[in-house]
């Protein structure tokens, strides 16, 4: 992690590799957020996909209803030549885990993705999927067991 002028620390935490696309993960003493990198004409090319906040001091994780909170899903691609929405792009999905939640996999039809939560609780996961696709989520317990997460922007577990 770096310092700014300002004494904010800020430096990138992941680095996820797909094919010639690189999402890179940046944190923040208050947010995250994701880049994704990709090969340009002349030079790489750069856009923030989604940017999540960090909970704050004292933030009370001993909800169990979802097992996670405060989940957002963003998608990113480039427009087809037709002014179409891509075929396929990269989706980040961010929100807070409960006490008690170590692990979390998120997968698509094209990837998956998994990892620890942070000790700040921040579960962020970044893979390809299909344009508009709604994703698998599941988070393991402490304990062992795995528990699929229900969300309206979510794909229903089976």
């Amino acid at each position: 992690m770096y310092r700014t002028a300002s004494g904010t620390r800020f430096g990138p935490v992941r680095l996820i590799e797909r094919n010639c696309d690189v999402a890179v993960v940046f944190a923040a003493d208050t947010t995250r957020c994701v880049v994704l990198v990709q090969p340009g004409d002349d030079s790489p090319e750069a856009s923030l996909i989604l940017e999540v906040p960090n909970p704050g001091v004292g933030f009370d994780r001993s909800f169990r209803t979802s097992y996670l909170q405060r989940l957002k899903a963003h998608q990113s691609g480039d427009p087809s030549g037709a002014e179409k929405p891509p075929e396929f792009g990269w989706m980040a999905l961010a929100g807070i885990a409960a006490d008690g939640v170590s692990r979390f996999e998120v997968r698509s039809s094209l990837d998956a993705d998994t990892g620890g939560v942070g000790a700040d609780g921040v579960v962020l996961s970044v893979l390809r999927a299909r344009w508009r696709e709604k994703l698998h989520v599941a988070v393991t317990l402490a304990s062992g067991e795995t528990v699929p997460i229900h969300h309206p922007s979510l794909r229903s577990p089976r």
